[in-house]
This record gives C-alpha cells, structure tokens and sequence, in this order.
C-alpha cells in the first residue's frame, strides 16, 4: 500500500525510489506490533520548492480507518518521521519550464457505505489544471504513488520537462508537495485547536467567514452575525495580510505581533453563543434587541468618525438594516417604510436616555410591522382579486347561458358596465329607465328568436334569424326546404361585437363631458390606482443639507423631483411645449420685443430690460387642476363690495427691491 494504507496480504514494505527509472525494488521487513503502517524512503537532499495552497483539516473519526490517513516515511539515515494526510489538501510546485503543478486531496468512499473511507489525490498542471495520471472518471486515485509514477511516465515519454526537472521530480510526492513537512503538520495540529480565516481568492467570501465562526452559511438566522462580521473593520493599530496555506494573518504595528485570531473574534463568538441559546429557546425578541443596540452603536461610531458627511439616522440605508433585523425584505415591503420611520425615532430616543433600547418598543415594533404587512396583503387580496374581478366579466360563460341575472334569476342576456351586474333583458329596461342609470352601457346578446331566454349562437343566412344551438338542431332546421338546409348557418362571434363596441364606447367616454365615465376592460388604470391607493416605489428622505429627495429600494435610484405625476393634465404649473424662449429670438433686434441692439450699450440695455421680459413676466396660473384649493377675495375687492369693510386696506411693501437707502 502507499500513504499509510495497509496491504493486507501480508507485511508491510519499505518502498525504495531508484534515481531514474521510477522501478520499485521490495525489501521485505518483518511485522512490527508497533505500528502496521507502511513506510516510504525519500531523498534526503530534496530542495523544497513547494507552496500550500490550503493545509485543509484532519480526518478524525475515532475508528480504525484513521490509520489509512498516517503516514509513516524512513528515511536512508534511520530517521523516521511519521504525520497525518490532511483533507482539503492543496499545493503546488514550481517548474523551471514556467508552469506549476498541483496536487490536491480529499476524503473518498467506498464501493458501499459498509467500507471505510481512505484518502484521494489528483495531480493537475498548468494555468488551466490540466489532470494528469490516470484514476477514476474524473483523474482522483487512491494510491499517491501509483499515481506519481504514472505522471512521471507520461512527462518522460512525452519529453515535456527537462532531464534536470525530471531528476528532482524522481522523489517522494509527499515531501516534494509539502505533506511530510514539519510545518505543514504544525499548521494541521495548531488549525485543530484554533480556528483560523482561510481566503482562497483576493477577499474572504461569506462562506469563508461562515466557517471561521464555525457557523452554517446556509443557516438563515445567523447569516447576520457572518455578515456583520465581515463588515467589521479592525482598529487601527491592527492589519492583516494573506499569509502561508491563505491562512489570513493579523499582525499588532505597534509590537509586530502576528496571530491568527481577529482581534474581535472572541466578542462575535459570545454573540454567537447567545443567539444560537436564545434561537434554540424561542426568545427571538432578544437577539432583535441586541441587532438595534448594535445598529445604533454602529451609527454612533460611523458619526464620530465622518460627522461632516455622516447621512442622518432616517435613511434608506438603516432603514434596510432596521426592515432586515425584524425579518423583512423592505424591497418586497415596501408598506412599512413609515413605520419604520417612526420606530426607528423611538429607539434613537430610547438609546439616547440609557444606552440601551426598550424590550417593550422592540415588542411593539415588530407587532406594528406585523399589523401592517398585514393590512397590506388584505389590500392586495381586495384590489388585486376583487376589484379586478369585477372590472371583468365572464363573455365565454355569458354567451353559452351559463350566468344567471341578479335580479329575477333567469339566463343573464347582458352585462352592464356600469353597473358590474348581469341581467336579462327585461330586468336591464325596468332598472336603467330613469336617473343616471339611463346613460349607462350595457354589452347585450342576440337572445333566440325561438325560446327567447337563450343567448343566439347561430344565424340563419336563409331565414335571416338569429338561434341557438338547440333551437336550431331541433326545430328550426326541420322547418326548411331543402335548397335552404344547403345554406350553412353563420356563427355569432361575441368577442368581435364587444371589441367593436368596447372601442365606439371608449370614444363616445373620451367626448362626453361631466357624465360618468364607462369602465373599459384595458387593465391599466385599475392598475395604477392600485398602485396609487397602496404604496409605490419611491419614499422621502432628507440628505446631510435637509434636502428632500426620494429613494426607490427595488432598483436603487435617488432623485430630488418627486416621482408623483401631477393631479390631472390642468395642471397650470406643468411644463408646456413653447414656454421656453428660444436663444435666437431672445438675441433677434427685430422681434416682438421692438428694440434693436445698435452698440454694446444698448445691447446690454435691451438684456436687462425689454427683451428679458419674456422671461420675467408670467400671467396669473389658473389653478383649475386644484379643486380642493380656494382662495379669498382680493382686499380691494371686499373694499369695494363690503361697505362695512372699507377699513381694509390692501397689502403693500414700505420699500421696494434696489430702493432702500444704504446706512
């Protein structure tokens, strides 16, 4: 066997690596009741080269498969050094001919679960890892030593390393990649006791710090304690650098101590304990407690740090962390934004006073915010099935008779759009004779010209009447003569009547004035008024200067003008095509301004006076588009209308611009 394994037909060898042939030669020692493990015999002069990637872990279950995962190596002078095969294992070397080349190992199974594991590896080189020996299907062999003579054959025969390289590759694989290192066994012994940061790339990533924490990355309530964990910076005296098997380093300027502990591993890892104890017995409100006491004592610190561009409390930033801390996504819920507004108010005054936030408001926050994703849903549940729903009607079920009128419960003929109801025709002309009712619109059906309570699904081109299916199959057809039953009855297409009509009656809607407004089937207003009624996108804050501006969480954007359209089109205020002045007719002497610039003097003139009257003077803005606002009569109006009220006198200025005497 090779690596520690056992061969099991008989004694253990001491495996002998000739200089350039690769051939193994057998000596055979006897058993020894000390240890059972196999034995290689390295070069004593090799020159290391090796760089480890990852040192990965020990494998330790406790049973008798560990022993596959030992090492035993007696060297030429006597000297015995024996060691662990680490999982995870990562290394590589560096070539003369400029290329590198790896070896990596891992833990592999059995045929069956009933067999026990025993150690893989796979050598790769190359930029792009190309494997080399052969193994299972994707190169992962059991025996290092079966695989290494197989690499090194396919390099001699191949002739793609130098003599020179293949002379220093003809040793042990494992003291050549650094497995039977001393400090490779030490880094495997310290990494047990103490946990470390391993950085495969330029930046840890949130797996990485997950393990270092000893924390599941898939775990969702402690995927914040990780997150904020990353996010920590260290203090100043403090920085760190990617050292040996991308184990990350911490390094004291001020003393030159290097460890691998974060300098602060040991509070983030009592804050995992107490969250994980207090998840496990049910008491969430706590770790929400000590979330806002870490989110305010976070603000505090960033504050004192950049108070000049430091954003206020209420921002889109914390409020994410705030929505975050009692479950919620704010991009999805946008609903609570408010709220969240105001609780965040009351925690900042509460940790003002002492220090510490309230349990009763974190009580109350998270039950407000509860209270209000559920309204939310209810609403949802209310514009979004039911009143489009009502908005709609069924044609399919009303062509074939299958909806019943409201009011006397007969086949429905006709639907009113106005109304929302289904009714026969008799029951619509008692309803819609007076009052508003009149103008109302109903889609009406063909009834049969036989039965006269079913809607007409056929039209006799021979007889010109309109039947349904029954009447026509049983009845009617029998009552023609033979060159009439030649003629195919021509079906009634509904669908088409009702976009002929939905059109006529959208046109008709837009030309009539103060009458109520037909519903069509087109969706999208219905839509924006649910938007408008719930909540939209975009939210208020205040910058550092106290400037308004709205954020939209879901895509990220800010921006100062408000995103709400204006109450109606009559809007005075809205910009209008042709109120900007045009540059050329501002500069023209000839234009309606009358005034011509014959020198620099006048020329200036003209800018400052008559022609910037285009751009000075305004006309009084109606203010139609704003019905809810109404102002009082002028002072001088009531003057003169009211005698009783001649007292009052119209408001004026004691100086005007530019008129005030200088001091």
């Amino acid at each position: 066997g090779s690596g520690g394994q056992e061969d099991h037909r008989g004694p253990p060898f001491w495996w002998q690596w000739s200089s350039r042939g690769m051939q193994r030669t057998l000596t055979t020692v006897a058993a020894s009741s000390a240890s059972s493990l196999t034995a290689h015999v390295p070069k004593n002069d090799i020159q290391k080269r090796h760089k480890v990637i990852r040192f990965g872990t020990l494998h330790e279950t406790g049973i008798e498969e560990d022993a596959k995962y030992r090492y035993l190596h007696q060297r030429k002078d006597l000297k015995v050094s024996k060691g662990d095969i680490p999982i995870g294992f990562e290394a590589f070397l560096p070539l003369d001919e400029g290329h590198n080349l790896f070896l990596e190992t891992r833990e592999g199974g059995g045929e069956d679960y009933r067999q026990s594991t025993v150690p893989q590896y796979l050598v790769s080189w190359k930029k792009e890892r190309e494997v080399l020996g052969q193994g299972d299907g994707d190169g992962w062999h059991n025996s290092l030593d079966d695989l290494w003579t197989s690499v090194l054959s396919h390099f001699d025969r191949r002739n793609l390393l130098s003599e020179t390289t293949l002379e220093y590759l003809d040793a042990d694989p494992f003291v050549l990649f650094g497995i039977d290192d001393p400090v490779t066994q030490q880094a495997l012994r310290k990494l047990q006791k103490f946990p470390c940061l391993v950085c495969m790339e330029s930046v840890p990533n949130f797996d990485e710090w997950a393990q270092y924490l000893r924390i599941d990355s898939l775990d969702p309530e402690m995927k914040w304690l990780v997150q904020a964990f990353a996010e920590t910076e260290l203090p100043k005296p403090w920085t760190c650098y990617k050292g040996v098997g991308s184990i990350v380093c911490y390094i004291h300027s001020d003393n030159g101590r290097v460890t691998w502990k974060h300098p602060f591993y040991d509070y983030f890892r009592q804050l995992r304990d107490f969250c994980q104890e207090a998840h496990m017995q049910g008491r969430h409100e706590e770790v929400m407690k000590v979330r806002v006491n870490r989110l305010l004592w976070t603000y505090e610190a960033t504050r004192v740090e950049t108070d000049a561009s430091q954003d206020p409390l209420i921002c889109p930033e914390y409020l994410a962390r705030l929505a975050d801390i009692f479950g919620y996504d704010i991009k999805v819920s946008g609903c609570i934004v408010r709220n969240l507004k105001a609780q965040l108010k009351i925690f900042a005054r509460s940790y003002r006073e002492h220090q510490d936030v309230d349990m009763s408001d974190v009580v109350n926050c998270a039950e407000t915010l509860q209270r209000d994703v559920e309204k939310y849903a209810e609403m949802q549940d209310h514009w979004i099935s039911r009143v489009k729903e009502d908005a709609r009607f069924d044609l399919t079920l009303l062509a074939n008779g299958e909806l019943q009128c409201v009011n006397c419960g007969t086949i429905a003929l006709c639907f009113c759009l106005e109304c929302k109801d289904y009714l026969c025709l008799k029951c619509y002309g008692a309803l819609h004779t007076k009052g508003s009712r009149a103008q109302h619109a109903p889609f009406q059906l063909v009834p049969c010209a036989l039965c006269e309570n079913k809607p007409a699904k056929l039209h006799c081109t021979f007889t010109d009447k309109s039947l349904c299916h029954k009447c026509y199959a049983m009845d009617h057809i029998k009552q023609l003569p033979s060159d009439g039953k030649e003629n195919q009855p021509r079906r009634i297409d509904y669908l088409q009547q009702y976009n002929r009509y939905a059109d006529f009656a959208r046109d008709r809607n837009s030309k009539r004035r103060g009458g109520s407004s037909l519903p069509q089937l087109d969706m999208g207003a219905v839509e924006q008024d649910y938007e408008a009624v719930l909540s939209n996108d975009w939210h208020p804050f205040y910058d550092t200067r106290g400037v308004k501006f709205y954020h939209n969480f879901v895509t990220g954007e800010r921006m100062r003008q408000s995103p709400r359209k204006p109450p109606n089109e009559a809007d005075a205020g809205a910009e209008r095509d042709g109120d900007a002045v045009d540059a050329e007719e501002l500069l023209d002497g000839d234009g309606a301004s009358g005034t011509g610039f014959t020198s620099q003097g006048s020329q200036m003139r003209g800018f400052l006076g008559t022609t910037s009257d285009k751009l000075r003077q305004t006309q009084p803005l109606a203010l139609d588009g704003y019905d809810a606002l109404e102002t009082s009569p002028k002072a001088r109006t009531m003057a003169a209308t009211s005698p009783d009220m001649r007292a009052l006198r119209a408001p004026h200025r004691k100086h005007q611009p530019f008129e005030v005497n200088p001091l």
